[in-house]
């Protein structure tokens, strides 16, 4: 039986606010999946204690899921057990109405729909007792399988359930999988995954164990208690590093303030020849991003499935992509700011020595001379403004730095990314997208922010996220599936007109800073012969023998930060990737008849996967891309 604090943590449920002034905090959610033998491979003695056995079960995860530590989710965040379950007679059954009995929420992946489903069960009894479970789920996805492909079917519910569990209880006889989608295929699925599995015999009444394998797949088994389940204990020091990075992102706040607004101005100077480069005010996240979601939707898809995503999902986007633009955006415009101060600070300390040979200074200084302290403030204002130029460089890398400008910016479009990919794969109950991990991912990070800690911090938040708006409801029928394709083909198409336009423009600013920085450095150059023919100490030569390189090694320098031929060259390629499949893969699974929910699949995670693999090569790029002193 489960104690007092085991119901009050399971029993606790809180929505985010739809709309918040700070990204939306994720629950703490444990999702407990749920595989076995139905009940005619369960023995007599067993199948009488099993009810109790899954209880027990359930109340040992749930005591060690309360003992680890909280993560990104921070302590103060509200707590949630959720029992995945397809709710096949025998096992699936006992053990989501002991979940249920605890207080844990209910979701059930189906392998037909319900009516179909329901022939499965021999009495009447049975089915109005899966129509009572069915009516007590916060989710159900029904896949739609065939009779035809029945094995196919429980396989696809059953992966579900494993992709979607932290840790899966099997009521399993012990035999080795002898057919598809059987309890034995989906524990060596899970321990594969690395998903503890919490075994009940179906044949012996034995107390739980914890099955697990390492990476060579070399198993052990273990009484439940003396196996960790979970991360790290409460407390520790990598608990603790997770709960800070997941304290900063979580105090984050919407900003007023557009901070790419010097970047597109010097962006749009260089391509457009234009001055102006628009409003400096920062639109809500939410409402953009709800507003841009619930247009490129449609009204195709149900509206259970909608509010999943435009209530659940679109809020975690919103903030982790705006933020991200955000941050961005502070990098790029302090970087060029850093560089053009840079190149003005070497113009200002040579502008003293240019000015006395320029007569109509000269003049402004003997009409002044009557004045000495003005004449003193005229000396003086070269020197005056190189200081303040060199203070500018100084304050916007130390607020950089400080802020850590470019660490989120990085942390934020990699989960930003992960959940845009989510918002069309988990209508499809597909699995959870991770992205891949370098091994030379974090060396950069603060020793103080904990290494493991700030290398897993978006798939643990990602992790997070998902757990908490749970499974996506759905019901697998044709115009369902072409619903979710039209939306995916939407968001295609946002995707490559980013990358078209986004190619446009870093080629040509680019090709004309390349061509400006040539420019500058022939004017270097031409100053140099000028010294050698004329002779003498003019200073207007010595200015032009110096500024133009420094001002040339500037645009360098702002050119090789922001890495604008390989962005070009890679949204050029993405572009192209992305056209091919929206005009020809997309369009070919939807016409797939009989076999089109099982084509959009594959095509849905070729999609993800392409755009996944251009963040990460985009992250591996930008790694090394800090901001720093002009140098």
């Amino acid at each position: 039986m489960l104690n007092p604090a085991s119901r009050q943590i399971v029993a606790r449920t809180a929505m985010a606010d739809p709309q918040s002034s700070s990204p939306p905090r994720p629950r703490r959610v444990i999702q407990i999946g749920v595989t076995g033998h139905r009940l005619n491979r369960i023995s007599p003695a067993m199948a009488a204690v099993l009810p109790e056995k899954c209880e027990q079960a359930l109340g040992a995860i749930v005591k060690a899921w309360a003992e680890a530590g909280p993560g990104v989710t921070d302590g103060e965040a509200q707590a949630l057990v959720r029992v995945i379950s397809p709710l096949a007679e025998g096992a699936d059954r006992m053990a989501a109405r002991a979940g249920l009995a605890m207080g844990a929420e209910l979701a059930c992946p189906l392998p037909f729909h319900a009516e179909e489903y329901k022939q499965d069960f021999a009495s009447e009894e049975s089915r109005q007792e899966f129509d009572a479970l069915v009516a007590r789920a916060s989710a159900v996805f029904d896949a739609g399988g065939s009779r035809a492909e029945a094995e196919a079917a429980y396989e696809r519910a059953g992966q579900i359930v494993v992709e979607q569990a932290d840790v899966l209880i099997a009521v399993w006889d012990g035999e080795a999988a002898h057919r598809r989608g059987g309890t034995a295929q989906m524990v060596d699925e899970a321990l594969a995954l690395g998903v503890p599995v919490v075994w009940l015999h179906a044949i012996e009444a034995q107390e739980p164990r914890v099955l697990s394998a390492d990476e060579k797949g070399n198993r052990t088994c273990a009484p439940i208690g003396a196996t960790p389940l979970f991360g790290p204990p409460a407390g520790s020091a990598q608990d603790q590093a997770c709960s800070r990075a997941g304290r900063a992102y979580f105090s984050e706040r919407q900003p007023g303030f557009q901070s790419a607004w010097f970047f597109r101005w010097f962006r749009d100077l260089v391509t457009e020849g234009r001055l102006w480069p628009g409003s400096m005010r920062v639109a809500n996240f939410e409402e953009t991003a709800r507003s841009e979601w619930r247009e490129a939707m449609g009204n195709g898809l149900p509206e259970a499935t909608r509010r999943y995503l435009l209530d659940k999902l679109c809020p975690h986007y919103a903030w982790a992509d705006g933020l991200s633009q955000y941050y961005a955006g502070l990098l790029r415009s302090g970087s060029v700011m850093a560089n053009l101060c840079a190149a003005g600070a070497v113009l200002f300390a040579l502008a003293g020595l240019l000015a006395d040979s320029i007569e109509l200074w000269s003049k402004r200084v003997r009409a002044v001379g009557r004045h000495p302290h003005l004449l003193e403030w005229f000396n003086r204002l070269p020197s005056l403004i190189e200081f303040l130029l060199i203070a500018a460089i100084l304050s916007i890398i130390y607020a950089g730095r400080r802020k850590q400008w470019h660490q989120r910016w990085l942390k934020y479009r990699q989960l930003a990314e992960r959940l845009r990919q989510s918002s069309y794969l988990w209508p499809l109950g597909c699995s959870l997208l991770k992205g891949r991990e370098w091994p030379h991912a974090g060396l950069n990070e603060s020793p103080k922010a904990g290494l493991d800690a700030n290398r897993n911090w978006v798939n643990a938040l990602f992790h997070a996220i998902a757990r908490d708006i749970g499974l996506a409801p759905g019901r697998v029928e044709p115009s369902y599936v072409r619903a979710v394709g039209a939306w995916m083909d939407r968001t295609l198409e946002g995707q490559i007109r980013y990358h078209e336009g986004n190619h446009e423009k870093m080629e040509r600013l680019n090709h004309r800073l390349h061509g400006a920085g040539i420019a500058l450095f022939a004017v270097t150059l031409a100053a140099c012969v000028a010294h050698l023919i004329l002779g003498g100490e003019a200073a207007w030569l010595l200015t032009l023998a110096t500024a133009p390189p420094a001002l040339g090694a500037a645009l360098y320098a702002i050119t090789s930060q922001g890495e604008f031929a390989r962005s070009a060259d890679r949204s050029l390629a993405m572009s192209r990737e992305l056209t091919a499949l929206r005009s020809a893969d997309l369009p070919q699974a939807l016409g797939a008849g009989g076999e089109m929910f099982a084509e959009v699949r594959k095509v849905a995670l070729r999609v993800a996967e392409a755009m996944m693999a251009e963040t990460d090569d985009w992250n591996v790029v930008f790694k090394y891309r800090p901001l720093h002193l002009p140098g």
